[in-house]
């Protein structure tokens, strides 16, 4: 799933629709295992009476992936030293998220972790509280005006997908790039950087940008023409996520069997891990970014105790995963950076 800056603004509805559909407790396993194994690169303890306020505002309360951020944040709080509140929406609701922000700032926390959902509207309320000593960290955001941004980097996204289709396929592989449109860059950076990796390391590799405008009946019917609108075509990579779980119906409907298109697709929830166990979608990729939050707490910390890294920008890699990795635990620590 990727939201504006890492998804795209009109993807947003495709992402609350499909969403709704996705049970929130499914993955909590997946994260508690990966708050209980980040704690071994936590700072030191703090007395509890002295524990800071640290916010995290959840974008999308049925989004199964916001739910593990939520669970890791939570989870780390002990070890790390804050006392955590969690507060969210139930669909993606800018105003509501903003009046978060502002809530949190009223009630006397220290540092904020949120999603950037589009910068130009959060920027004024974010400086706001800045002014007033509160750390703000976005996540899966691009600006440049948080304290921090954590999120999967774009640039980093595109070359992993390119060379995950080149192990799998081949570096002749022909892909069509299901998005949202190339008029965000949350689409276009990671598409554009999958065409310049590809020219360098696979320069027979061709890829063609398939808009879906953001909605499911779009992209599913994309799916079905796509053998006859592209019979070269032999591997799907969606840059985009919330609506791959209609991926096998409709490659059923239009007569596609199994294993005719290598597709790489996003995120690892429910429905797109019960399509690889089926065998119509092949690989996802994890975005590891949603088990950063508790690094976002100890960069909130750092930044309290006046230690903050001068480094804005931190990108958390994404895990490619296929049946071998099933099920699915959770990214490595090693994707993780650490503060001294």
């Amino acid at each position: 799933m990727k939201l504006k800056g890492r998804v795209g603004s009109r993807a947003i509805t495709v992402l609350a629709t499909a969403s709704l559909l996705l049970g929130v407790t499914t993955i909590e396993g997946t994260s508690n295992a990966f708050a209980t194994s980040h704690q071994a690169n936590v700072v030191t303890h703090r007395d509890a009476t002295t524990n800071p306020s640290i916010w995290y505002i959840n974008p999308l309360t049925t989004y199964p992936l916001f739910t593990s951020a939520q669970d890791a944040f939570k989870a780390a709080a002990v070890k790390y030293g804050y006392t955590p509140t969690v507060v969210g929406s139930a669909t993606i609701n800018i105003p509501e998220q903003i009046s978060y922000i502002n809530q949190a700032v009223t009630s006397g926390a220290k540092a904020i972790i949120y999603f950037d959902l589009d910068p130009a509207s959060y920027q004024k309320t974010v400086t706001d509280a800045q002014a007033k000593g509160i750390v703000m960290i976005s996540m899966a955001g691009i600006d440049s005006f948080s304290d921090y941004a954590v999120g999967t980097g774009y640039k980093a996204f595109g070359e992993t997908a390119a060379q995950t289709i080149a192990k799998n396929v081949g570096p002749n592989a022909n892909v069509a790039v299901f998005g949202n449109d190339l008029a965000n860059p949350g689409m276009s950076t990671p598409f554009n950087s999958f065409v310049a990796y590809a020219k360098t390391h696979y320069p027979k590799m061709q890829a063609t940008f398939i808009a879906d405008k953001g909605t499911p009946t779009n992209t599913s019917s994309l799916l079905k023409s796509l053998p006859q609108a592209y019979p070269k075509v032999n591997t799907i990579w969606f840059v985009e996520g919330g609506d791959d779980s209609i991926i096998t119906s409709s490659l059923k409907h239009a007569g596609v069997k199994k294993g005719k298109y290598f597709i790489l697709a996003i995120d690892n929830v429910p429905t797109t891990l019960a399509q690889i166990t089926n065998g119509y979608i092949s690989q996802t990729l994890a975005q590891c970014q949603f088990w950063a939050t508790p690094f976002a707490a100890q960069l909130a910390l750092a930044k309290l105790n006046g230690k903050g890294p001068t480094q804005q920008t931190w990108n958390i890699g994404a895990l490619s995963v296929g049946k071998a990795q099933l099920p699915f635990k959770g990214c490595p620590a090693s994707f993780y950076p650490t503060l001294p």
